[in-house]
């Protein structure tokens, strides 16, 4: 199961080649907005649900948002994001040999922000990963020995 820095991470390495920010951040918020900036935040999780007994699946909503100079530009971006978020169904986690999966993303409508001539759009994105549970692990066979009588019977 992927941690979620490493989750926001992943989602920031998907957005950036798209986005052409000049900042990014992961979980905190300015407290002045700057134009052309993003961020992903966690936003929870939602309850675990069996797939099976031995895998389960979890589901985290995250926010994208993005601050740009108009609504224009926003929504512009906002399209970019998307398009590129919507390519992918199963991405590779950086850094590890573990996958999730991406949800649908929405975002909301612009909107001005209290940052005079800053605007900003913020976007869902539901994350799936699927978790197996702890098994019991048994010693492996070292050796299977077979006694065979000569006339062909025996136990």
């Amino acid at each position: 199961m992927a941690d979620i820095v490493t989750e926001i991470d992943t989602i920031g390495d998907l957005i950036k080649p798209v986005a052409s920010f000049t900042t990014y951040y992961k979980q905190i918020l300015p407290s002045v907005y700057v134009k052309n900036t993003f961020a992903v935040r966690w936003q929870g999780d939602n309850p675990n649900s069996d797939l099976t007994a031995v895998m389960y699946e979890t589901e985290r909503p995250y926010q994208v948002l993005y601050f740009g100079s108009s609504e224009i530009d926003c929504l512009q971006k906002a399209e970019k994001i998307q398009a590129e978020l919507r390519r992918h169904i199963k991405v590779k986690l950086r850094g590890l040999d573990d996958y999730i999966t991406l949800g649908p993303v929405a975002f909301s409508s612009p909107y001005k922000t209290d940052t005079d001539g800053v605007y900003a759009m913020v976007g869902i994105l539901t994350v799936r990963d699927i978790v197996g549970r702890p098994q019991p692990t048994w010693p492996k066979m070292q050796s299977i020995d077979a006694t065979i009588n000569e006339n062909g019977g025996g136990n």
